[in-house]
């Protein structure tokens, strides 16, 4: 009956977009305000004399950032001191955001001050913890990282597996794989579970030494430890098969992965790549590629990089132009060290007019040669008679800011008739 529920249509609510949907919220205006303002030291102050309610994480965080870019460290602990007389709420991240500039800048004891700045502020957290490990292991202080992870407790920090993978790197760089391998036995006996990046960097290091017994043995273990490995696993367990001379091995190993659960990637075959190319063998390289293919795993520009110096190595250029066209035509762009291997090969083999043809599409690219490149090619072009196009090649170089140094200034303005000056 008209009127009733059973006819009445019931008026659903708008559906909610989903957050990823949902555009991102105006930034305050005062985050907009402190953002542009000229420089960080203004921005400080516009922080310092701003009313009460503006004393905030996000403000002040934004400020600090700013110092730390600008790399006016001296600053930063006068301004922490400020914003905790002003009571602002700083957060983990904006510490740990600072540990990483002071640490990237080689200035491990202001990291330090900083990060036992935390508490007059808030807790500690991981993020706070595993960035002053970060930089005290970057800068060389591995024993002082070290001596920090009995003293996580007391910070109310738990270690975990990324702790000691900070400090597993650091052991690695000093002490080679025995140290690193103290490190492990350490996170095991203190009940932290490795993960794969805790082997990986053992495997590495192992494989570096020559120790392939090792490498190989702690893949068994990962196997009983539960912990899957990667292709990175493999590939370091492949580079060093190949460093030894047992390509056939890694070679197995590529097509073990599958076997095993792991989908081989890029860099694994680019180690077997890099491989025949020791050997001059271009058609294996080629093979490699074409397997790529056959496994719906597209070639990036590093594989066709290791066969387009083959076959320049080779004195193949123009065969090496081909293979340049082809990636392009099979949906891989070239990068810059793609162009630059093959104009490079070019001025080698004396093939000018196809090293300026190169030169014309790696501009058009948006990548630019090495000076050293400039300075043959326009060389080469004026040595075979083509002055106009050596004036180009000196043109583009002079657009971007290079010199010839005065051995090639003086070569080529003697045949090009351009002086010391124009070149300069």
């Amino acid at each position: 009956m008209p009127g009733t529920s059973a006819t009445r249509r019931r008026r659903r609510p708008p559906k909610k977009l989903p957050s990823k949907a949902r555009p991102p919220p105006d930034p305050h205006p005062f985050l907009v305000h402190l953002k542009s303002l000229p420089s960080p030291v203004a921005a400080a102050a516009a922080l310092l004399s701003s009313p009460r309610h503006l004393h905030d994480h996000p403000f002040a965080s934004c400020v600090l950032y700013r110092l730390a870019r600008a790399r006016l460290f001296h600053l930063i602990p006068p301004l922490l001191s400020a914003l905790h007389d002003l009571r602002v709420p700083l957060q983990p991240p904006a510490f740990a955001a600072l540990i990483d500039h002071l640490g990237a800048a080689s200035r491990p004891d202001a990291a330090s001050l900083v990060f036992r700045a935390v508490p007059a502020f808030c807790s500690h957290s991981n993020a706070t913890f595993h960035s002053l490990l970060h930089a005290l292991v970057c800068n060389n202080r591995l024993d002082a990282a070290r001596d920090m992870i009995p003293e996580a407790p007391k910070l109310g920090v738990r270690t975990n597996a990324v702790s000691y993978n900070i400090i597993l790197k650091g052991a690695c760089h000093r002490d080679g794989f025995a140290g690193a391998r103290v490190v492990l036995d350490e996170m095991l006996g203190r009940g932290v579970r490795p993960t794969t990046a805790t082997f990986n960097t053992l495997v590495g290091a192992a494989c570096r030494e020559g120790q392939l017994g090792a490498a190989e043995r702690l893949a068994g273990e990962m196997a009983r430890r539960g912990v899957p490995p990667n292709a990175v696993t493999y590939t370091l367990l492949m580079r060093g098969l190949c460093d030894a001379g047992r390509r056939g091995d890694a070679e197995k190993l590529l097509f073990d992965m599958e076997y095993r659960g792991c989908r081989p990637e890029a860099a694994n075959y680019g180690v077997l790549m890099s491989a025949c190319a020791a050997r001059g063998d271009v058609d294996g390289i080629k093979s490699l590629l074409s397997d790529m293919r056959k496994r719906k795993l597209q070639p990036d520009d590093a594989g066709y990089n290791v066969l387009v110096k083959c076959l320049c190595d080779a004195g193949r250029v123009g065969d090496a132009h081909k293979a340049l066209v082809e990636m392009q035509l099979k949906g891989t762009a070239p990068s810059a060290a793609t162009y630059r291997v093959l104009l490079d090969g070019c001025c080698d083999g004396s093939e000018f007019e196809l090293g300026l043809l190169v030169f014309n599409a790696m501009l058009a690219s948006g990548h630019c040669p090495l000076p050293r490149t400039f300075r043959r090619l326009a060389s080469g072009l004026r040595e075979d008679g083509k002055a106009e196009e050596a004036c180009f090649v000196l043109e583009q170089m002079a657009k971007r800011g290079m010199r010839l140094d005065a051995e090639g200034c003086q070569s080529v303005a003697a045949c090009i008739g351009i002086s010391r000056q124009q070149c300069e």
